[in-house]
This record gives C-alpha cells, sequence and structure tokens, in this order.
C-alpha cells in the first residue's frame, strides 16, 4: 500500500490550522499542524514534508521566511501560500507554487493538493 503524501501546515490561527487538517485529512492526506515557520521547520526536520501549507503573516518566523529555508535543502518542495494580505507575494511557479487568498474555498485548497499529490506520487 501506498503511503499516503504529508502535508505540513504553518498557521498562526489554530481553528483555521486545526479546520484545514480535518479537511486534508480526510482526502486521505497525513497531516501535521505548526502556529509558526520556526515550528514548521523543527517538524520537517523530523518528519520531511511532500507537500507545505503556510501562512504569510506568522508570529516567530514568518512564511516568506520559511519558503526560503525549507527551500534551500529542497527546492523542488510544493508549496501552497494563504494570505489575506496582497504585499510581498511570491509568484506562483507550475507545480511549484500556489497562491490562496484568504478567504478562500477549501475545495481550492483541495483542488490545488490533489493536484500536488498526483506530483509527489510520481
Amino acid at each position: 500500500m501506498e503511503a499516503s503524501p504529508h502535508i505540513l501546515i504553518a498557521e498562526d490561527e489554530s481553528l483555521v490550522a486545526l479546520a484545514l487538517a480535518a479537511v486534508l485529512e480526510d482526502q486521505g492526506f497525513r497531516v501535521t499542524v505548526t502556529y509558526n515557520g520556526r515550528q514548521a521547520l523543527e517538524a520537517d526536520a523530523r518528519d520531511a514534508a511532500d507537500i507545505l501549507v503556510t501562512d504569510l503573516r506568522m508570529p516567530v518566523m514568518e512564511g516568506g521566511e520559511l519558503i526560503r529555508e525549507i527551500r534551500r535543502s529542497r527546492p523542488g518542495l510544493p508549496v501552497v501560500v494563504m494570505t489575506a494580505n496582497g504585499d510581498l507575494l511570491p509568484r506562483e511557479e507550475r507545480d511549484r507554487t500556489f497562491l490562496l487568498r484568504k478567504p478562500f474555498r477549501l475545495g481550492s485548497l483541495i483542488e490545488i493538493v490533489q493536484s500536488m499529490r498526483l506530483g509527489v506520487a510520481a
């Protein structure tokens, strides 16, 4: 049996993070929830993620810094960036970086990670 892709969530709003985790777990993903970029880096070091889903604005370490740090060792890691802010957005890159503006439909996140899942399994 093939292992489920591992999604690492970095989101400082706990209710949002837990809701995202529940939806993704219902889709068959294995999920780790963290509440800032530093926690996400530590969690990824213990159990490498296949996909990162991160907010941009977080305490301790923001999403942009998290993405730069994690991609130093894994430049191809697929990332979904969630943000309500329009400033300093990373650019979307096919099969690598996707942007979701808050508020977004959970179905949009599911569609993106399902398409990434195909890339992870390949």
